[in-house]
């Protein structure tokens, strides 16, 4: 049985970051709703197969404030996933801090 798969680290390009001068309440804004937080959560860009492992850095910042997150805490169905495909084609950001 697979459990709520979240990346088991932030990626380099990850829209979270503190020293990236993204508008995050926005982006943020997609995805929450008024009355019950968060819909759903913030998919991880950086992997092409992903299918719909949760960003780290949402999780970090929101684990809480989602249904999906709440129950699958609750029920120790976490599964943190390390490995993955990169972007196709892979961003120059990805590329240059991964290979350092």
């Amino acid at each position: 049985m697979s459990g709520f798969r979240v990346r088991a680290k932030a990626c380099p390009t990850c829209i979270y970051r503190k020293d990236l001068l993204w508008d995050i309440k926005k982006l943020e804004d997609q995805i929450r709703d008024k009355h019950i937080g968060f819909k759903s959560h913030r998919i991880c860009h950086h992997i092409s197969d992903a299918g719909n492992i949760c960003c780290r850095g949402f999780w970090n910042k929101h684990k809480n404030e989602f249904q999906a997150g709440q129950l699958a805490q609750r029920l120790g169905l976490v599964e943190f996933v390390k490995e993955g495909k990169k972007s196709s084609p892979p961003c120059g950001v990805c590329e240059k801090t991964e290979t350092t």
